[in-house]
């Protein structure tokens, strides 16, 4: 689909992927620094020059028409090449220029990695606000289209849109609680299996340990629990005689305050690695260049440490 440039004003599409990106006109508007009547206004100009009613209003929000969601793909690309294009002698300052960042990931992300680039933006005085949001069904389709950008997960998109890049490697390990009256010095299969576990639920994808090992031998486990996110196994384990499997950073990180002994998970795993992922639309923003290069050091950095 091709634009006829001399048929809109180019003023109205930073608009209307403000609107496609916070499906609200009230926050579109407060980004913008507009009023919300002025947005309103911008929008219906853009609905009567592409005769399309672009949005419609439902209960969760603005839902896109389709020919809004062709229309944005092609704007946001445009879009980004041009802000690129006008930066490019000035490039990115995260001291002089604030800016926010939109990241898709799990908790694992949230409780390893966070601290970590949190410490490094802070050191440096950036003006840098980071918004995480969770992976999602509609995660690949969000960042794909930029509306996100990064994401760091264990499973790859694989799509040609996409920049997908192993950043790092994890390893499996179990925890149960310091004196626990069963596991002593180590875990051994027969331990494994006989003990209750903490785990997690799926999400509609098989969990790394479930990949390796196989769903059917994973299911001859006894469940004790199953919660949400990494942090709340530890919390389980911490005050039951449960054991769970979780990453060894994220182990390694918490046991001790949770009170906790890590033992070697009982029979060889390869590593899993950690999968950074972004739109190929952000090449060239100096920006998300700079976002980029800050977590892959942040990454390498804890990467040494461990080892």
């Amino acid at each position: 689909m091709k634009l006829n440039l001399r048929s809109i004003d180019l003023n109205l599409l930073p608009i209307f992927e403000a609107v496609m990106e916070t499906r609200q006109y009230s926050k579109a508007a407060e980004n913008l620094a507009m009023s919300q009547p002025a947005m309103s206004a911008a929008v219906q100009r853009l609905r009567d020059t592409l005769n399309d009613p672009l949005f419609v209003r439902s209960s969760k929000g603005l839902i896109p028409t389709p020919k809004a969601e062709v229309l944005y793909q092609e704007v946001k690309m445009a879009l980004s090449q041009l802000r690129q294009s006008l930066s490019v002698q000035k490039g990115f300052d995260p001291q002089a220029q604030p800016h926010s960042f939109r990241l898709l990931s799990g908790d694992y992300f949230e409780f390893v990695i966070l601290p970590q680039l949190i410490e490094s933006i802070e050191q440096d005085a950036f003006q840098i606000r980071l918004n995480l949001q969770p992976i999602f069904e509609g995660s690949a389709k969000q960042l794909i289209q930029a509306q996100s950008d990064v994401m760091l997960d264990v499973f790859p998109i694989k799509d040609e849109r996409i920049n997908c890049q192993v950043v790092t490697e994890e390893t499996l390990t179990v925890v149960a609680r310091k004196n626990h009256p069963t596991i002593k010095h180590s875990v051994s299969i027969k331990d494994f299996f006989n003990a209750t576990h903490a785990v997690l639920p799926n999400r509609g994808r098989l969990l790394p340990l479930d990949k390796i090992i196989g769903t059917s031998k994973m299911k001859e486990r006894k469940v004790g629990v199953q919660v949400t996110q990494y942090i709340s196994l530890l919390a389980a384990v911490a005050k039951s005689n449960y054991i769970a499997t979780v990453p060894k950073q994220l182990a390694t990180r918490y046991a001790e305050g949770f009170g906790l002994a890590i033992y070697d998970f009982p029979i060889d795993l390869p590593p899993i690695p950690i999968y950074l992922m972004w739109s190929k639309a952000m090449d060239h923003d100096p920006a998300h260049q700079w976002l980029l290069e800050r977590l892959m050091r942040v990454i390498e950095d804890m990467t040494s440490t461990k080892k």
